[in-house]
């Protein structure tokens, strides 16, 4: 793995250096002019040189490896259903409970005694007793 990044990224800096590179010739500047030398004879004309050899194409990366698709789990299976319940008995009814005696009469009390100024009076129709002013 390291040496193939180490290879693309060799291989990318001779792209962008090679792009850089002008193979145009740079032409020299030209100096002050000098005296008028003698008309001599004009020499050969020298062998062109020779054209630099292209450098070799790098290799390319390998594809990486397709992952293992996962197992898929199994579905769980459904429960049966249960039985239903049986229905409860019914309760029997309770007694009926007994009747209470009724209690005796207590005795009719003393007439309270009249404040002063006042006797007691009873009524002949309802037999009631009150106080009455002298």
């Amino acid at each position: 793995m390291k040496k193939s990044l180490f290879i693309v990224a060799f291989v990318a800096v001779l792209v962008i250096a090679g792009c850089n590179t002008n193979s145009a010739p740079v032409p020299p500047v030209a100096g002050p002019a000098g005296p008028a030398g003698a008309t001599g004879q004009t020499g050969q004309t020298g062998d062109t040189g020779q054209t630099g050899t292209t450098g070799m194409t790098g290799d390319r990366g390998r594809t990486g490896q397709t992952g293992d698709q996962g197992v898929s789990g199994q579905q769980g299976m459904t429960g049966q259903t249960g039985d239903t319940g049986q229905t409860g008995s019914t309760g029997m009814t309770g007694d009926r409970g007994r009747t209470g005696k009724t209690g005796q009469q207590g005795d009719q009390g003393n007439a309270a005694p009249c404040p002063a100024g006042e006797h007691s009076y009873t009524s002949a129709d309802t037999g009631r007793v009150s106080c009455v002013t002298n």
